[in-house]
């Protein structure tokens, strides 16, 4: 008895160890190897070995593959990437208007058409790659790695702590923007629960930073956008509260708009503990 519980114990540990070092493998291929990388193509080139690499992790942990991690092609999965996109892309966009009405910024024009068009075009899919495989790493792995084994629960507190200290690598640390990731982390970790698969979750993180992209560009840079922008770099309490009223709003929003999503295939599994 006593045997066959230390077997499971050391089975755990071991599983644990090993998700953790694949954790931060990925991570690192993401966040050093791919986002530091200058050239488009040797980018191009590492996010598609990104999935290999994400596959034998998977194996290695004694997983079935992508479907654990969330990537499943089921019946709605493109409604509710859509569905998702629209959220994250009209929260971000209403936050900026908030922005522009107390004086945040102006707007003094729009760029030429083909340098709008080709902006769009690189805002779309560097954020979507970008959104697609953060998902994958701070939810999906996750998810895949500690269901059956831990509460639902601490699998939502650890995924959306990850998610908002993983922020650090493009935004450096504070209170305030470790908070404001807690916020959009509800939403996301909450549609990946909720849809069954990645898809909802996506959609959500692409809207918002697609939209980000149209006002400051893939790099974050003053006028990278579609739009010559002047700002005003003006501080009040309204901006900095509607900084975490908007991500708050939008969970609530997904909440209510989940019920409306079905994935067409089983929800994850949960630990028997669980309270969620």
């Amino acid at each position: 008895m006593a045997g066959g519980f230390l077997k499971k114990t050391n089975e755990t540990t071991i599983h644990f160890i090993k998700a953790l070092a694949g954790f931060f493998l990925l991570d690192v291929y993401l966040n050093v190897a791919i986002a530091k990388s200058g050239n488009m193509v040797v980018q191009l080139l590492l996010v598609s070995g990104f999935f290999p690499l994400l596959y034998l992790l998977l194996k290695w942990t004694r997983l079935n593959g992508f479907k654990d991690a969330g990537i499943r092609f089921h019946e709605k999965w493109r409604s509710n990437l859509a569905i998702g996109f629209g959220t994250g892309f009209c929260f971000w966009l209403i936050s900026y208007a908030l922005s522009w009405g107390f004086g945040a910024y102006e707007i003094r024009g729009v760029k030429p058409f083909g340098e709008s068009i080709l902006t769009v075009g690189l805002v779309l899919g560097t954020f979507f790659i970008g959104s697609f495989l953060n998902d994958i790493i701070t939810r999906g792995f996750i998810f895949a790695q500690l269901r059956g084994r831990v509460p639902v629960m601490w699998i939502f507190v650890i995924s959306i702590a990850v998610y908002s200290f993983d922020d650090i690598w493009n935004e450096g640390f504070s209170l305030s923007n470790t908070l404001f990731s807690i916020l959009v982390g509800l939403s996301l970790t909450y549609a990946f629960y909720k849809s069954g698969s990645i898809w909802a979750n996506t959609g959500i993180h692409w809207g918002l930073n697609v939209c980000y992209g149209l006002f400051n560009g893939t790099l974050g840079q003053d006028n990278g956008g579609i739009f010559y922008l002047s700002e005003h770099h003006i501080t009040s309490l309204l901006l900095e509260a509607k900084n975490y009223l908007i991500p708050f709003v939008m969970f609530l929003f997904v909440v209510v708009i989940l019920k409306k999503l079905d994935s067409r295939s089983k929800p994850f599994p949960e630990a028997p503990s669980s309270t969620m």
